[in-house]
C-alpha cells in the first residue's frame, strides 16, 4: 500500500474535514466519567532522556515486536537514521509489549538492544494483535511523560518504509485549523468486521454500532502535538477496544477533532507497490527488511 505525496499540490494545500457525520451516533456510549486505566502501567526499560534538551520537530512511533529486531535494524539503517532534516529535529522510537514465554534466548536481548540503541519504549502488557491498543495508548502516554512539546507525531508499524523527506516537507507546508492536524489515508464509511475468522474482528459487546467513525489507516497517520495531548487525556476515560486505529478515531470524535482529508487526493492508497513511486510517497506498506535499505539507497541516490 502507498501513501502517496503529490509533489504539484504539496506547496499549496488546504484541508477539508470530513463530511462523514455517522448520524445517531452517541459517541458519549464510549465515555466513562472516572478513569477505566488507573494508575498506568509501568515502563519497563529505562527511560530515554531524547527530549530533555531538544524539542523534536517529529516523533515517530514504530510498533514493533519483541522479536521484531531484524525489521528495527533496517529501519535504523534505512529511514529511521535521519535524527534531522531541514533544520528539524526526529526521533524514530519502537513500540513494544512483554514477551511471551519461548523456547529459544534471542540473539540479542530487548535489553541489550536498548543499551545500544536507546530507542525502546515497552510497557508491561502482553504483545499480542489483540492488544495493539494499549501499544498505541503507550505510545500517546510515552509523548505526554517525556515529550508534551513535540510539534507532530507519527504512529506506523515496522513493515512500513516513511519516506521521512517527503514527509517533513509536508508537514512544513501543511496548513490546519487551531482543532489540530490527524491525517493519513482516510476511513470515511467504513463498517465492524463481525466475522470471527477475520483478524479485524469486533464484537457488538465492544463496538455496539454499525459504522466506524472517521479515522485514519493504522499503517501511517499523523497528529499534532497538542492535538495529540488531548486525545491522550481522553483514553483515560474510553475503555480500549482491539481496533486501534478505530479507537483513536472515537477519541478524536469525543474530543471534536475531526480528520482532515487532503483536496485533490493528496493522499493515495495503492494495493500495489511501485518502486517508480517511491520518491513520491510517503509511506509505504508491506516493506521486508532488505527492501527497506534499498529504498533508502533509491532515494539517496535521487537526492544527490
Amino acid at each position: 500500500m502507498l501513501l502517496i505525496l503529490n509533489r504539484s499540490l504539496a506547496s499549496n494545500t488546504t484541508y477539508s474535514s470530513s463530511k462523514a457525520s455517522n448520524q445517531g451516533i452517541n459517541w458519549l456510549y464510549f465515555y466513562e466519567s472516572e478513569p477505566v486505566r488507573k494508575p498506568c502501567l509501568p515502563f519497563l526499560l529505562p527511560k530515554i532522556s531524547v527530549c530533555k534538551h531538544k524539542v523534536p520537530f517529529l516523533v515517530i512511533f514504530v510498533a514493533s515486536t519483541p522479536g521484531g529486531v531484524e525489521h528495527r535494524m533496517a529501519i535504523r539503517a534505512s529511514w529511521g537514521s535521519k535524527r534531522y532534516l531541514q533544520g528539524k529535529y526526529i526521533l524514530t522510537l519502537f513500540l513494544l509489549g512483554r514477551e511471551q514465554e519461548t523456547a529459544g534466548k534471542p540473539r540479542l536481548s530487548l535489553e541489550e538492544e536498548h543499551f545500544l540503541f536507546r530507542d525502546l519504549i515497552m510497557q508491561d502488557f502482553l504483545d499480542t494483535y489483540e492488544n495493539l491498543t494499549l501499544k498505541t495508548r503507550m505510545a500517546f502516554h510515552w509523548m505526554y511523560e517525556f515529550c508534551p512539546r513535540a510539534q507532530y507525531i507519527m504512529k506506523t508499524d515496522t513493515d512500513v518504509f516513511i519516506n521521512v523527506m517527503n514527509l517533513v516537507q509536508f508537514l512544513l507546508k501543511t496548513r490546519y485549523s487551531s482543532g489540530g492536524l490527524y491525517t493519513g489515508f482516510p476511513f470515511v464509511h467504513s463498517y465492524p468486521y463481525r466475522s470471527r475468522s477475520s483478524k479485524n474482528f469486533i464484537s457488538h459487546e465492544e463496538y455496539p454500532f454499525d459504522q466506524y467513525p472517521p479515522y485514519c489507516s493504522g499503517f501511517g497517520y499523523v497528529i499534532s502535538g497538542k492535538l495529540a495531548l488531548r486525545i491522550y487525556e481522553m483514553m483515560w476515560h474510553v475503555k480500549p477496544f482491539r481496533i486501534e486505529d478505530v479507537y483513536v478515531g472515537v477519541c478524536l470524535q469525543l474530543v471534536g477533532g475531526v480528520l482532515h482529508i487532503p483536496q485533490d487526493d493528496l493522499f493515495l492508497l495503492y494495493k500495489k507497490r511501485r518502486e517508480s513511486r517511491i520518491l513520491g510517497v510517503i509511506a509505504v506498506h508491506g516493506v521486508a527488511p532488505e527492501d527497506m535499505v534499498s529504498y533508502w539507497k533509491m532515494l539517496q541516490e535521487a537526492s544527490q
